[in-house]
């Protein structure tokens, strides 16, 4: 049997095992359906008694069951085998990488180049690395939006420096007409 890998797992999927039935059968579980490794998509209720899934694996048949790693929330050195994303304060940018093992002083990783031309295996001290777990593509947009907005915001140059007190109305139209001024426009869709 190869290393299980976690990545390839169904969100449901709480343990791996293996089912010794014509041969070894690599199989995802939790506590009320099993997947055959390699067609995940496809999962089925636990069988025996006289139903219609009388013939499916039974939970008893399931050996050598692995519970799947806790995940991980972004705090401390992430687990071995887990794709992260990583940065030098220095760097300016962030790298995804997967963690391959620690040493004593360094952390042993798999990245993806900077410049986008594949893969590379290397070490570095862990000392003065962040670590966050890979963001989803909502999280990269609202970033991005709020990247935006800063920059607008910064764009606007509001000063409320002397003390002027507005309404909200005319907060919102000194901002739209600093925004305006500063050449903003709303797109039209093709």
């Amino acid at each position: 049997m190869s290393k299980i890998d976690w990545s390839k797992a169904p969100e449901w999927a709480d343990g791996h095992g293996l089912v010794a039935h014509h041969g070894i059968t690599e199989v995802w579980i939790n506590m009320d359906q099993y997947a055959v490794v390699g067609a995940e998509d496809r999962a089925y209720p636990y069988g025996g008694g006289t139903g219609d899934h009388r013939h499916n694996f039974t939970r008893g048949q399931i050996q050598y069951i692995t519970p799947r790693p806790a995940s991980w929330d972004g705090e401390g050195l992430p687990p071995v085998g887990l794709e992260v994303e990583c940065t030098f304060d220095s760097w300016g940018y962030w790298l995804k990488g997967k963690v391959l093992c620690y040493g004593e002083k360094m952390i042993f990783m798999e990245q993806e180049s900077s410049k986008g031309d594949g893969k590379f295996e290397g070490s570095m001290n862990p000392d003065g690395i962040r670590f966050r777990p890979i963001r989803t593509p909502e999280q990269i947009a609202a970033e991005q939006r709020k990247a935006a907005i800063d920059a607008m915001a910064a764009d606007a140059q509001l000063d409320f420096s002397a003390g002027e007190l507005l309404t909200a109305r005319e907060y919102v139209e000194c901002a739209i007409a600093a925004l305006h001024d500063a050449g903003y426009r709303k797109q039209v869709a093709p």
